[in-house]
């Protein structure tokens, strides 16, 4: 099978697009557990905020994505 420009360039992106948000979604869980393993407020209240902030991000991602 042959693919034309256009249609390796979609592929290219859509596993760039893939593995984005596959990482996005380990720093997400590493947030949520060092949230959790937090006793500082301020600590746990800044993981909390960033794990919200890449949630949001895979989103994008996702709808991207198609």
């Amino acid at each position: 099978m042959q693919l034309n420009d256009m249609e390796m360039k979609k592929i290219l992106d859509q596993g760039m697009i893939t593995r984005s948000i596959i990482e996005t979604e380990t720093a997400m869980k590493k947030c949520q557990m060092y949230n959790e393993m937090a006793k500082d407020a301020a600590v746990k209240g800044f993981f909390k905020e960033q794990s919200k902030s890449l949630e949001d991000v895979i989103g994008v991602l996702q709808q991207r994505n198609g």
